[in-house]
């Protein structure tokens, strides 16, 4: 153990005499939302609850909040939840409205007597739990380098395995799985933030949300290991971790969650996943409280919680562990136990294991059931991710892949080239995806950011799966299967405009959707198309989500056929109306049809 006193003050000349390191500074640190995190999101539908972890004072009340995604702002309706004593946290549930868009989100939470406190890129928002899909694995990605602080020549200002872990991002980021798993050392040096000016983890969190789809992350020896050589005291490391990714409680946990690691799960349909995390405590590595942690994971403690997490696992579901290793736990004389000696997929009633640590590991058992499979690094030119294949739960792993641009590997892997620039200022665009991998993705999906002309758009080469208009553009989201050894060209184009296109039936009572949707009052008029299919008595009328008449569109005689109705976005005290979601009804008939929007403010 190093002497605090020491300890800081050799810190203190340290970081003084090298000056600052970089531009960088503190990222997101936890302050009210506890969970979700961008380390450890949650998996949604529209119409599902899902519960938020919050720490503020027990008297709070009036809690709110709401999912951001660009310039699309969308309010949760509160679902139950409450203080929890025993926990010393506050639990509250919230449902997503029906028709949110397939987005990862930004959730924002907010007390009457709070400011507002948002985690970013946390909460994904599916259509639905996929049947057959793929998940991505990537391991030690040892940001921002790999070298360390403690070596000569040391250079604070070195950002090389940034660009290493943004080749994969970029690649991941089109092949498109359903989510992605770290196991582990996401940092190089969990102990350098305020020393030497470098944030590893402030600017590691920012890094995580460049990836487009949920990413989960277990830890590792270099992000909770700290070290003998650096002057930052024992368990430096192990507290960056908590204020960043979870949880300041930990140190001394609460009788209801008496755990003192981040040992978590997550289910997607049938798929059950397990977190542990993992680290190093002996030897050149920090000796922090020992009498909890041991001299390395896992611990008794995270061995029980474990098993009887997959004891409680929901019957026929295939379960998955993800670690950053096995380092053996410890030995009732206290010494380190042996390497592999705890997890054992078989023995445990696992479907498969999977770990890193081992930068240069060699390929796995592919076939073996259960699989037991490392990974290889993502840092120092390796750029290493591998693809799991699910059909109703059950997991195929594919081989290593490495993404290109290396000396190595001079040639991308996976290249994408626009005929244009992706701003929302063009009309028209293509896009044009080698895939030099030697594996077919079949659930590829590109994202076109295009005008916004009020015009219905179009595709060729994939399937348009969804479009999203927020901020003055609209994006194209096309779904698309990229041939192992392939070109594949898909381009988007405007087809009628919106208000050209069909229109509702003359011969139905139809309701068109508003445009423009999400809609911003107090910038120009919502359009409300309707159709009767005979001539009578109908009204149109406009609800926020509580259900509240905001505004009477129309009501009286109404000829047969198609004709359309506009708001200004004003209330009837003449106040612009507040973001959320609205409903539109039309009745006629004795019949009742109604469309959603958003506002934004």
């Amino acid at each position: 153990m190093r002497p605090r006193f020491l300890a800081v003050l050799a810190a203190s000349l340290m970081a003084a005499a090298a000056g600052p390191a970089n531009a960088s500074t503190y990222g997101d640190t936890l302050t009210v939302i506890w969970r979700p995190l961008p380390n450890l999101p949650v998996l949604v539908r529209p119409g599902d609850n899902f519960t938020v972890w919050a720490n503020a004072p027990s008297g709070s009340s009036d809690w709110t909040a709401s999912l951001t995604f660009g310039a699309l702002s969308i309010p949760l309706a509160p679902a139950g939840g409450g203080y929890q004593a025993s926990r010393l946290r506050w639990e509250l549930d919230f449902q997503v409205p029906q028709g949110v868009p397939e987005e990862i989100y930004d959730l924002t939470l907010q007390s009457g007597a709070s400011t507002p406190d948002t985690s970013r890129h946390s909460v994904k928002v599916l259509p639905a739990f996929r049947t057959s899909y793929y998940f991505a694995q990537i391991s030690d990605t040892h940001l921002p380098e790999h070298g360390f602080s403690s070596d000569a020549g040391f250079n604070p200002a070195d950002t090389s395995g940034m660009g290493d872990f943004d080749a994969v991002i970029e690649d991941l980021n089109v092949i498109h799985p359903e989510f992605i798993i770290h196991t582990g050392d996401l940092v190089n040096e969990g102990e350098l933030e305020e020393y030497l000016g470098m944030y590893e983890m402030g600017r590691a969190q920012a890094m995580l949300s460049r990836l487009r789809d949920p990413v989960f992350v277990s830890s590792g020896n270099h992000d909770q290991g700290g070290w003998q050589a650096t002057p930052p005291p024992d368990g430096t490391a192990r507290k960056n971790w908590w204020r960043y990714f979870g949880w300041p409680f930990l140190g001394n946990p609460p009788a209801g969650d008496p755990y003192h690691s981040q040992d978590y799960h997550f289910d997607y349909g049938p798929l059950h996943v397990i977190g542990l995390e993992a680290y190093i405590n002996n030897g050149s590595y920090d000796h922090y409280m020992q009498n909890i942690w041991g001299a390395q994971s896992f611990t008794a403690e995270q061995m029980n919680w474990l098993n009887a997490d997959i004891a409680a696992a929901p019957p026929g579901s295939k379960k998955l562990l993800f670690y950053h290793y096995d380092f053996g736990g410890t030995l009732a004389n206290g010494q380190p136990g042996a390497n592999f000696s705890q997890i054992n997929p078989t023995a445990l009633g696992l479907d498969g294991a999977i770990w890193g640590h081992n930068h240069f590991v060699s390929e796995g058992n592919l076939g073996a059931r259960p699989f037991n499979l490392g990974i290889q690094a993502v840092i120092d030119g390796l750029r290493t991710f591998r693809i799991f294949r699910v059909t109703n739960g059950a997991m195929s792993p594919g081989p290593m892949h490495h993404c290109g641009g290396t000396s190595s590997t001079p040639t991308d892997s996976l290249t994408l080239v626009w005929s244009g620039p992706n701003d929302g200022t063009r009309s028209t665009l293509t896009a044009t995806v080698r895939n030099r991998f030697g594996e077919t993705w079949d659930h590829a999906r590109l994202v076109f950011n295009m005008v916004d002309r009020d015009s219905a758009y179009g595709a060729t080469g994939g399937t348009i799966a969804q479009t999203i208009r927020q901020g003055g553009m609209v994006n194209v989201y096309v779904d698309c299967t990229l041939p192992a050894g392939g070109i594949t060209a898909v381009s988007v184009y405007p087809t009628t405009p919106i208000a050209g296109v069909g229109g509702p039936s003359a011969h139905v009572l139809d309701l068109d959707r508003p445009i423009p949707n999400p809609y911003r009052p107090g910038a120009g008029d919502l359009m409300v198309r309707f159709s009767l299919p005979t001539a009578g008595q109908a009204s149109v009328e406009l609800f926020d989500l509580s259900g509240r008449l905001v505004a009477e569109l129309f009501s009286g005689w109404s000829g047969a056929g198609a004709r359309a109705v506009s708001w200004d976005g004003t209330l009837g005290d003449g106040r612009l109306a507040g973001a959320g979601v609205y409903w539109v009804r039309l009745r006629a008939r004795g019949e009742v049809r109604s469309v959603r929007f958003v506002a934004l403010r």
